[in-house]
């Protein structure tokens, strides 16, 4: 993902393009004044200090000017940030054998510990994985819950954020 200047996106209008070069998805949204650019999942190798490749910044940027006026260039230089997110593949251990591995969150009791745990997901999705995991224990346990209020609380720093 690469964050770019706010002229390369409109206020309050996003874009999805779902026929990149190689398949992928890549999206253009707007976002605190900046212009949030980004793609799905491409497999990778683990690596122990994980950043964005250059040449993903660099397909991101090619991908980008398919979409401005044929004057417009995009730099390098234009790029405020970028990184690269992981998602773990989860196996559910309680699956039939030869199950697929999910790409959604996965929650799962050990029978030997009583220990609820949760795997998978992805960093856009933690409130809901928070959500669906305590959920599942209260519902386990028996326990007494009012209704969660994760979607009601803001994010570290939001206060006052609109």
């Amino acid at each position: 993902h690469v964050v770019l200047p706010g002229y390369y996106s409109p206020d309050g209008m996003g874009l999805l393009d779902i026929n990149t070069s190689d398949g992928r998805f890549l999206f253009f949204l707007p976002w605190q004044g900046a212009t949030l650019v980004g793609t799905t999942d491409r497999k990778g190798t683990a690596v122990s200090t994980p950043g964005p490749p250059e040449d993903e910044i660099q397909w991101i940027l090619n991908e980008v000017e398919k979409y401005l006026d044929n004057g417009m260039k995009v730099r390098r230089s234009d790029v405020l940030s970028s990184w690269q997110g992981w998602r773990p593949l989860a196996s559910d251990p309680n699956a039939p054998p030869g199950a697929p591995v999910s790409r959604d969150h996965i929650i799962s009791t050990n029978p030997d510990t009583d220990i609820t745990f949760i795997t998978g997901g992805k960093w856009t999705t933690y409130r809901e994985m928070a959500e669906d995991v305590l959920n599942k224990v209260i519902a386990r346990k028996g326990l007494k819950a009012g209704p969660c209020l994760t979607d009601k609380r803001p994010l570290r720093g939001g206060v006052g954020y609109h």
